[in-house]
């Protein structure tokens, strides 16, 4: 065991991981856990008309994940512009596949509360006769044993943006069932928050659970606030309330049940808990050193395969919540080989208060809910605290491919997952298998979309790491402006790029050169081109044979960076974006709205019909 094994060794949780994330990138320079896809669920915009929401709000957090009725849903919070500043709603949307979305539709609206009953800090920021409320929530789903979903929230008060909504003194927490034909229920108060000072009174914006109508949804109700597991994840609001909690309290928790049966919980900033009967009492809270994270939240869970993962930002620099990565391990208490579920970072496209960048406050499918039977960890996350996504990984979880690698999608199904490959795909810019365009070699095609002026498609198949390589592609190229230019780059395990060539939208093949961009040829936009790369890491040199008809370019190259192998290979619709970098901080609502954020650029689209990697 290691001195820093030692150190940590009567943690509750213990990662070992080799390495650490270097957040100077925004993957942490990790490996990547193979096979993910990465889903955009709702982009932001300030315009009602192309906001992917139509609400053109550009605060949106803290978004929660269930299956259920054969379908994904997913809800977050969603403000104006800043954390904290109301008006507040929540919003729902659902997906049959988990990668396309509806439109989200308002769960719970927007509401005020008097303020006299207000009892917290900054009351004396209360003016008026009634305050617009704050939404909070660490948790909303819960399907009932009688197959019931339920979705709740809570009403919080933020007199200033400073003041987090979510201390104590909020109106109360609100519930309404989820209907199989996509309908809800009216709303209830599942709990008034009488320990803050709000009553039946003083806060009758709506009625008691108890007054439903439905006795099926008020067992369902009174079944939910029997679960002392669920109730546990809503300590923050109500910590005033101390006869009614038995866990110790902290930020966000998350738990999972463990090979014995005890139950492991996990909160912010590394503190970790647990529970030997089912959630009636829990120990006290403890440091874990060597889960290193934040301020953002980490996830838990038993994975299909009979593994236990841990997602998390592995950082301690709360202002910057990247990458989102995983660790994994056999018994929930032992974990390594950190991983990267989150590619890159887009840039934050709109100021406001409290903005921290990158992917954070993941959540994935509680283990009292229902799972999809697909073999796969699904996780929801926000990025920027403005765009909502979800992720895929398949079980068993790895980072590293030993097989061989090619392809043609001919054996996938069109609209299915890709599998093997790393899929990053936004709203705007789609990535799907599709039928190939005339004259390929094969039936079906990759084919990435890209319409979105801030954000890119990427598809990234890892192969076996080797200091000499031989790739052969075939591709079929329609870009339809000067934004949009396909890329292809070949990485090492940490990210670093030694062969990086695009084709530009007027025909130009641009090559990085030993560090230096040349132009090395010409292509015919809307034709398919062979393309085969020679990559040898001892001598720091690659070749480039592009086909196109009769027409064959060959170059001799130099790398732009020296590694020792390389084992991945990265297609994307943009050779660069403006990314924020670990010197900026969006916390302050000083970083300024990106222009144009919300208008699309004329789509442009490409084909990947097939690959074959030839590793020594």
């Amino acid at each position: 065991m290691s001195k820093y094994s030692e150190f940590f060794k009567n943690d509750f949780i213990r990662c070992h991981n080799v390495e650490k994330a270097d957040v100077r990138a925004q993957d942490g320079a990790l490996r990547h856990a193979i096979g993910t896809h990465c889903f955009q669920v709702m982009r932001a915009g300030k315009h009602p008309d192309r906001a992917t929401d139509g609400y053109g709000w550009s605060y949106n957090h803290a978004a929660a994940l269930c299956f259920w009725n054969q379908h994904f849903f997913v809800d977050y919070l969603s403000d104006p512009e800043s954390e904290h500043l109301p008006p507040s709603q929540t919003l729902i949307t659902w997906s049959k596949d988990g990668a396309n979305w509806c439109k989200p539709v308002v769960l719970f609206p927007p509401i005020e509360a008097p303020c006299a009953p207000y009892a917290g800090p900054g009351k004396e920021d209360l003016t008026g006769e009634n305050v617009p409320c704050v939404m909070h929530q660490r948790m909303s789903f819960y399907v009932t044993s009688d197959n019931r979903l339920l979705a709740t929230a809570f009403y919080g008060i933020s007199p200033t943006y400073k003041i987090a909504p979510c201390k104590g003194y909020g109106v109360g927490r609100v519930v309404r069932e989820i209907y199989q034909d996509f309908t809800f229920s009216d709303i209830y108060f599942l709990r008034r928050n009488e320990a803050g000072g709000y009553n039946a009174a003083n806060a009758d914006m709506f009625p008691l659970y108890t007054k439903s109508p439905d006795e099926g949804f008020r067992n369902a109700c009174e079944e939910l606030l029997a679960n002392k597991l669920v109730t546990a994840q809503m300590w923050e609001e109500e910590r005033l309330n101390t006869e009614w909690f038995t866990v110790p309290g902290g930020e966000a928790l998350s738990y999972y049940t463990l090979p014995n049966g005890d139950i492991m919980g996990l909160y912010k900033k590394s503190f970790v808990t647990k529970s030997t009967d089912k959630g009636a009492t829990w120990c006290d809270n403890q440091l874990c050193y060597s889960l290193e994270t934040s301020t953002g939240k980490v996830w838990g869970q038993k994975t299909p395969d009979g593994r236990y993962a841990l997602a998390y930002n592995p950082t301690t620099d709360s202002a910057h919540r990247w990458p989102l990565a995983i660790v994994t391990g056999e018994n929930g208490e032992d974990f390594d080989n950190l991983l990267a579920i989150t590619p890159e970072v887009s840039p934050n496209k709109y100021a406001g208060f409290y903005k921290n960048l990158g992917p954070q406050y993941v959540r994935g499918i509680c283990e009292d809910n229902p799972k999809p039977d697909d073999n796969a960890l699904w996780l929801a996350y926000t990025v920027n605290k403005e765009d909502v996504w979800v992720s895929r990984t398949p079980c068993t979880i790895r980072g590293i491919e030993n097989g061989c690698v090619d392809t043609d999608f001919n054996d996938m199904e069109k609209g299915s997952f890709v599998r093997n490959w790393n899929i990053y795909a936004p709203l705007w810019c789609p990535v799907s298998i599709t039928d190939a365009p005339a004259d390929g070699n094969s039936i079906n095609a990759l084919c990435l979309k890209d319409a979105d002026p801030y954000d890119r498609a990427r598809a990234m198949r890892v192969f076996k790491e080797s200091p000499v390589v031989t790739i052969k592609t075939k591709v079929l190229l329609q870009p339809a402006c000067v934004e949009s230019r396909f890329t292809i780059e070949l990485q090492n395990q940490n990210g670093l790029v030694p062969v990086r060539f695009y084709f530009k939208d007027n025909g130009e093949i641009i090559v990085k050169n030993g560090g230096l961009y040349t132009t090395v040829g010409n292509y015919c936009p809307g034709e398919w081109m062979d393309i085969k790369i020679e990559a040898n890491c001892f001598t720091n040199t690659f070749t480039l044979t592009i086909t196109q008809g009769e027409n064959t370019q060959t170059k001799e190259l130099r790398f732009s960076n020296s590694v020792y192998s390389v084992e991945r290979i990265l297609f994307t619709t943009k050779d660069t974006l403006p990314f924020n970098t670990i010197e900026d901080c969006g916390k302050w609502g000083d970083l300024g709205d990106l222009p144009n954020a919300d208008v699309k650029l004329p789509e442009s689209c490409y084909y990947i019909d097939s690959l074959n990697v030839i590793t020594e």
